[in-house]
């Protein structure tokens, strides 16, 4: 079994106290539910069909939520990387089988814990109540964006939403995902980028005339 490390403790706690400020006290509660697991690249924290029974952190690595059509596309839902909470809320909440699967986009280490044990703990401790609350605004608020993003900008506002959202992400994760993620082809997405690049060409360009 794994132990926790220095930088297991030090990320997990960034991530729950940028959601809800949490005393040292709360912190060592949860972190004693928290166990370490690796993952590699394709390898599932979850698959759709099975009961959602875990919420996790992840320590570093790269994590993609994300759906299976009945025709074998998939749909991405979500990028998590390093310092981030993923789980699938909502088929932890139903008690149903996922929907979703969740699967490492290259080596991957997460804090996991049992969604049950998250409830006890919040029944007894008022900051882990209020960052229950919190985190289900949070999520809340995402859902939101990213329904407007998909239903009122078109694809080259939706590509900067995602560069904006995911600074750094885009060369780390295949451009199939990137695309499934802005509801795109990848060949429209090519196009996108070609005119990011050449957006950014001429205004450097126009950039050192100035300054010449």
């Amino acid at each position: 079994m794994l132990a926790l490390s220095p930088t297991d403790v030090a990320v997990f706690k960034r991530a729950l106290c940028a959601i809800s400020p949490l005393s040292e006290a709360d912190l060592a509660e949860a972190l004693a539910l928290a166990r370490p697991r690796e993952l590699r690249p394709r390898q599932y924290l979850l698959r759709a069909g099975e009961l959602a029974t875990e919420v996790a952190v992840v320590v570093h690595g790269l994590m993609r939520e994300h759906f299976v059509m009945s025709d074998g596309t998939e749909r991405t839902k979500a990028f998590v990387p390093e310092g981030h909470p993923t789980g699938s809320l909502a088929d932890v909440l139903s008690a149903v089988p996922s929907r979703a699967f969740i699967v490492a986009e290259e080596p991957t280490r997460v804090l996991v814990a049992n969604f049950a044990d998250t409830l006890a703990l919040a029944e007894h401790c008022e900051g882990f109540r209020r960052y229950g609350e919190r985190l289900t605004q949070r999520v809340l608020l995402v859902k939101a964006e990213r329904e407007y993003e998909l239903l009122g900008l078109d694809a080259q506002a939706r590509y900067q939403a995602f560069l904006s959202r995911y600074p750094g992400l885009e060369a780390r994760v295949a451009a199939r995902h990137v695309a499934s993620y802005l509801g795109i082809t990848p060949v429209h997405l090519s196009r996108l980028r070609r005119r990011r690049r050449s957006e950014h060409a001429v205004g450097k360009a126009h950039t050192t005339t100035q300054t010449g």
